[in-house]
């Protein structure tokens, strides 16, 4: 018996490690089990300017929508203490309870607290959304 305990004793932790690991590592999709339908507004505060936009337009929320669905993104790292953050979007239902809410900070990066996520392949919606955006604010400049 002393033995099954000794056992136990020195492979928990490795277990646990190599446990916490692989949950890290795994890919995570955003909005997974959301149709784009059920999403009536799409909330953006520009972190670099302060200005605020609605998306309500129903092409445009499905766009959005449908481009975070289908990018898996890994964690990469920790975001707290992480001052800043470009685009940050407040997904909300009809009825106007939040379904999601996460900041898009450039075309291959996502924070959602606690953690950083990107995309080895790019192809975020950043420039779209920046587009509606400038499109409503006339902003100065491009990226």
């Amino acid at each position: 018996m002393k033995t099954v305990w000794k056992i136990i004793k020195w492979t928990w932790f490795p277990i646990l490690v190599l446990g916490v690991f692989l949950w890290f590592r795994s890919p995570v999709t955003f909005l997974k089990k959301v149709d784009p339908a059920e999403i009536a507004c799409i909330t953006i505060f520009d972190g670099n300017t302060g200005s605020v936009s609605e998306i309500t337009k129903a092409k445009d929320v499905a766009y959005i929508v449908e481009n975070l669905q289908g990018i898996p993104v890994e964690r990469t790292g920790i975001s707290f203490l992480e001052p800043g953050y470009r685009f940050r979007m407040t997904f909300t239902d009809e009825k106007g309870g939040v379904v999601e809410e996460l900041t898009i900070n450039s075309a291959d990066t996502i924070r959602q607290d606690p953690f950083f996520f990107t995309t080895e392949e790019g192809g975020l919606c950043f420039d779209y959304i920046w587009d509606l955006m400038d499109a409503e604010h006339d902003f100065i400049g491009d990226f």
